[in-house]
């Protein structure tokens, strides 16, 4: 049967066509009824999570750390003046064009928003991500939303 409150495991097996059942139909987050995030009475919940992977070079030539950084501020300062505030991450990044490993320095500039604040701005997030292809001379933009990355454009 599966933890207290877990439901039964095998019951929708036939309906959702999953062999052998085991957790046949996806579930919701289990929300305890007795623990609660530290000050949530007194906090806002920012339930969706955005952020854009800024790379550190034009196609495989590497740009220069200040131009670097300006790529890096504007996105932040995009991000922050949309939702209010932005977190940036350092990190490497591999990829392959043409045959060839490239590998690179990246931000990753996040940001945390409401429903409501994202679908009112999602169309200038789109715009934003379209301009930026072109102005860092990209084959492709990687972001992440809501724990899925995505790239842009599609691959062929």
């Amino acid at each position: 049967m599966g933890w207290k409150y877990q439901k039964k495991r095998h019951s929708n097996a036939k309906k959702y066509g999953v062999a052998g059942g085991l957790y046949a139909k996806p579930k919701k987050r289990f929300k305890s009824p007795i623990i609660t995030a530290p000050l949530s009475s007194k906090a806002t919940k920012l339930p969706i999570q955005f952020s854009i992977n800024v790379p550190s070079t034009n196609y495989d030539k590497k740009i220069s750390v200040e131009a670097f950084r300006k790529r890096a501020e504007n996105t932040a300062k995009e991000l922050s003046n949309k939702f209010g505030g932005d977190t940036a991450i350092k990190g490497k990044g591999d990829y392959t064009s043409d045959g060839k490993l490239i590998r690179e320095d990246v931000v990753i500039i996040e940001s945390s928003m409401t429903t409501a604040d994202y679908e009112k701005k999602k169309s200038e997030i789109e715009n934003f991500i379209k301009e930026k292809k072109k102005e860092w001379n990209q084959e492709s933009i990687g972001y992440s939303f809501e724990d899925d990355f995505y790239i842009y454009p599609k691959f062929d």
